[in-house]
């Protein structure tokens, strides 16, 4: 009822309901005429009065209050306070609501835009309800002066439009919705990159077009000469700004440069921007921008007592066995045709090994790529990919980018570190102890992470010592003291961010200027979009595995077989999803 008086009873409080200024009417849509009818209003325009008190001088008279009455979406309150009006086109909506602070049910008054604009401003979408016989509808408007009264002047479709005029002069009893305008998407900008000019053969570990991996064996010391051409820079293109339905641009990000390092006998020309060979040599590229040529030294047999260990400056390849105790270091790329025992790699380019590698004192650290056949109690730490072929068993692998095992390989118990993606083959038994698959994360983050925790332990552990061995008071200057020493510890722990690209200490805003672990580099940026990290398994991951994906952690808790894990989208967890067939 319209501004009519509402009885509370005798001890109760009286309202006036307001008086609704638009028409309203129950209307069966569609030809389905079995359904219930349904409330459906008028069109109104920007700036009319919805609702309001009129004369309420005389029911306050009578003692009469107002019923609560809200603006909604799209409206607000007239300049005079006293009543709702419509701040665009559209259709009026009345809802009764309660609120907790208030003991009457509030209507509110809102509107259905006629044109809905998407939170981008990037789309328009038109929509239409049903004409009613006693109230205003689109027949009797100018949809192109609505239109143009919003200020849509860009990506208008004209087809569009007059589809939608035919159906509204059709006078048929529905409602539809017709996207009328679109604007241009920003346009995609390329990065800058190195296209090569020689053949460099697969790099085991890549992603091919059809989402597969390449597991081809790697192409490494590639000879090059003196004034070859070894690759052509690519300058960042920057793409086409979008345009919104306002007309307004939005500039495409600049495509990101790359910053190319050229060791040893390698230079640049900054007008042909070409990389060419100085001298003749094999070629060793890390990690897509680093380039250098250096000499191939070969060994013809093991690495033992015979040989010494190796220190070069060139490419070493190993056409033998690495025997314990022993080193390779080399400023180029390492192939070792047999197995490595309980020995150590180090090299500033990419590393093979196509036997095995054994034991617990075996290490091999590369700047570059590793593609190895398998580890046994060992470590591999690269800056690049990480390629193992048949079996990780209680080994230590990370990798500055993705780490991929064969489908058909195996993992038991031992530490997969990631800071890209991660592909799996088979996870951990019945027996063996559980592995932690950790991708989008920074190694040496979980090291000093694990390091606060045990610090809190031991913090809290000397707080209970100290007053049992003293019978300290818990309040005294002592164990105050101690127990801020805790409290920032334990803070320092939940700041940690395990993203690569963030800072240290920026997972809640962490303190500034604070000491990184000795050899951790500072981080800057947002960091990675951890949201297209995954975790993905081709045969079987046993229960009992810790899963670990930037920030967020789990254990799994039963045996599943080909899975993919991610974060969900709000980030705060991970989600397990079957892979397609």
């Amino acid at each position: 009822m319209n501004g009519q008086p509402r009885g509370e009873g005798q001890d109760k409080k009286k309202f006036l309901e307001p008086t609704f200024h638009f028409v309203t009417s129950l209307m069966k849509i569609g030809e389905d005429y079995t359904t219930d009818k349904i409330p459906v209003t008028e069109f109104v325009k920007g700036g009319q009065l919805l609702a309001n008190f009129p004369n309420f001088h005389r029911s306050a008279a009578k003692g009469y209050e107002k019923t609560p009455l809200e603006p909604g979406d799209y409206a607000q309150l007239a300049a005079d306070d006293d009543g709702i009006v419509a701040t665009v086109p559209g259709y009026p909506k009345v809802q009764k609501i309660r609120r907790k602070d208030v003991s009457e049910l509030v209507t509110v008054v809102s509107i259905e835009p006629l044109l809905k604009i998407s939170p981008d401003n990037m789309q328009v979408g038109l929509a239409i309800h049903p004409p009613l016989e006693a109230g205003r509808s689109l027949q009797q408007e100018d949809l192109e002066a609505l239109i143009t009264e919003q200020k849509i002047v860009f990506g208008i479709d004209k087809d569009a439009i007059e589809d939608a005029k035919e159906f509204i002069q059709s006078g048929v009893k529905e409602f539809k919705h017709i996207t009328i305008a679109r604007g241009q998407q920003v346009g995609r900008s390329t990065d800058a990159y190195l296209r090569y000019d020689l053949e460099i053969g697969p790099i085991a570990g890549k992603v091919l077009e059809d989402g597969s991996i390449d597991f081809r064996e790697r192409r490494i010391m590639v000879g090059v000469k003196a004034g070859q051409c070894i690759a052509t820079k690519i300058p960042p293109v920057q793409g086409k700004p979008g345009i919104d339905i306002y007309g307004e641009e939005t500039p495409a990000p600049q495509g990101k440069d790359i910053k190319i390092q050229l060791l040893n006998d390698v230079k640049f020309s900054r007008e042909t921007m070409e990389v060419k060979a100085a001298k003749d040599g094999v070629l060793s590229i890390v990690n897509d921008n680093v380039i250098k040529v250096c000499a191939q030294q070969t060994i013809r047999g093991n690495i033992d007592y015979t040989t010494g260990n190796i220190e070069s400056m060139n490419c070493v390849t190993v056409n033998g066995n690495m025997q314990p105790g022993f080193k390779v270091t080399a400023a180029g790329d390492i192939v070792i045709t047999g197995e490595v025992m309980s020995a150590k790699i180090s090299c500033q380019g990419n590393v093979v090994v196509k036997g095995g590698i054994t034991g617990k004192n075996s290490c091999l650290e590369a700047n570059g790529d590793a593609d190895i056949n398998f580890i046994e109690q060992g470590t591999l730490k690269c800056g690049g990919i990480a390629v193992v072929r048949k079996q990780s068993y209680y080994s230590n692998i990370t990798a500055g980018a993705d780490i991929c095992f064969h489908q058909s390989s195996i993992i038991m118990g031992g530490n997969i570190i990631a800071e890209g993606n991660i592909v799996l083959g088979n996870v951990g038994s019945e027996q063996c102890r559980p592995a932690l698959i950790a991708a989008g994360v920074i190694a040496e983050r979980l090291t000093h992470f694990d390091s606060l925790k045990a610090k809190v332990v031991e913090q809290q552990e000397a707080i209970i010592q100290w007053l049992q061995l003293y019978h300290g008071s818990s309040t005294s200057k002592k164990v105050k003291n101690m127990e801020k020493e805790l409290a920032e510890t334990k803070l320092l722990l939940l700041r940690v961010n395990m993203i690569p690209g963030t800072e240290l200490y920026s997972r809640a805003g962490g303190p500034e200027n604070e000491q990184l672990p000795p050899g951790q580099a500072p981080n800057s940026g947002g960091g990675i979009p951890i949201e297209k990290i995954k975790i993905d398994v081709k045969g079987t991951i046993f229960a009992a595995t810790r899963i670990q994906i930037g920030n967020c952690t789990m254990t799994l808790e039963k045996t599943v077989s080909s899975r993919t894990f991610k974060l969900h989208p709000n980030g705060k967890r991970i989600i397990v999803i079957p892979n397609k067939r």
